[in-house]
């Protein structure tokens, strides 16, 4: 009798291992939607803080269910500027509490504001998605800290 494997067994391990891999793969793309997600939020928030700085003028960050977007102060009112759409699977929190959907003659204002001299309200912004959760920290000064959990 010789010791070794056979080109059998060769195949079937290498079979099982392409399984697995492929499975592997196939869970990556979900986590990385959501990172892409947390920082697109996270960069939204520090070009807001940024433009408010810039510009002298004050800028929000309007946020709904499913969606947010910067918003400048402009005529005594909030001016939305791009809406971007979350995925329907990520949910967004304000300071723990899910946002409140806008009546439609209501005027959206923000949950963030960014004062021109660089000072803002601290807040807590959280994304979540089966059960992983990233949280965004909006500090005093205006910069943006992440923690995923």
């Amino acid at each position: 009798m010789q010791a070794g494997l056979s080109l059998v067994e060769i195949m079937v391990t290498l079979s099982i291992i392409a399984v697995a891999t492929t499975l592997i793969l196939l869970t990556i793309p979900a986590r990385h939607v959501f990172k892409q997600e947390s920082d697109r939020l996270r960069e939204a928030l520090e070009q807001a803080a940024s433009h408010a700085m810039v510009t002298g003028q004050p800028v929000g960050l309007i946020v709904e269910p499913h969606s947010y977007s910067p918003a400048l102060w402009q005529s005594g009112a909030w001016r939305p500027l791009e809406n971007h759409q979350l995925p329907e699977d990520i949910s967004i929190r304000i300071d723990g509490e899910p946002p409140s959907p806008k009546e439609a003659d209501e005027e959206p204002l923000p949950a963030v504001i960014f004062d021109p001299l660089g000072h803002t309200l601290p807040v807590s912004i959280e994304l979540s998605r089966n059960g992983v959760l990233t949280g965004l920290t909006l500090l005093p000064d205006g910069s943006v800290k992440m923690e995923a959990q």
